[in-house]
């Protein structure tokens, strides 16, 4: 049995890394990403901040499991190019969240708009269900991830 996993394992990565050069290299709209001319970890963070609003620079810390002052670099870094804004927390006054400012919701519209045309061309035939069912798998994989990391 777990042979069958090791195989499905390495069948999935395969799938996935192919997935993403497709979108990248096939998606118009996300070829347009180069302009902004992020490294790999400055797109990432950015995409976690959009994804979870007025979160802290320490909790990103512990999401990604990299020090403090590696994500304060790379938050300075957005902050100066006004990808992201820190704004204080009303109830903690020593605590600030991060949140997109004008670049970082340019980056966002523009995700979406890659995302909408991308889905509307290559989901659209694809049976609700099936999608239904990856979209519940990978949850349970993340949990597990997740809860094994804690």
């Amino acid at each position: 049995m777990l042979a069958n996993h090791q195989i499905m394992f390495k069948e999935l990565i395969v799938v996935f890394s192919e997935y993403y050069l497709n979108y990248t290299l096939y998606n118009k709209n996300a070829q347009k990403f180069n302009a902004y001319n992020l490294t790999a970890q400055q797109d990432t963070i950015l995409f976690f901040v959009k994804d979870n609003p007025c979160i802290t620079a320490n909790e990103i810390a512990q999401k990604f499991a990299i020090s403090k002052s590696a994500v304060s670099q790379v938050l300075s870094k957005l902050e100066a190019r006004n990808f992201i804004k820190r704004e204080a927390n009303p109830t903690n006054h020593r605590e600030f969240f991060i949140v997109l400012a004008k670049e970082g919701l340019a980056y966002q519209a523009l995700s979406d708009e890659a995302d909408k045309e991308f889905m509307t061309e290559h989901f659209a035939d694809i049976d609700l269900e099936q999608l239904q069912n990856v979209l519940q798998t990978m949850k349970k994989v993340n949990a597990s991830i997740s809860s094994s990391n804690k």
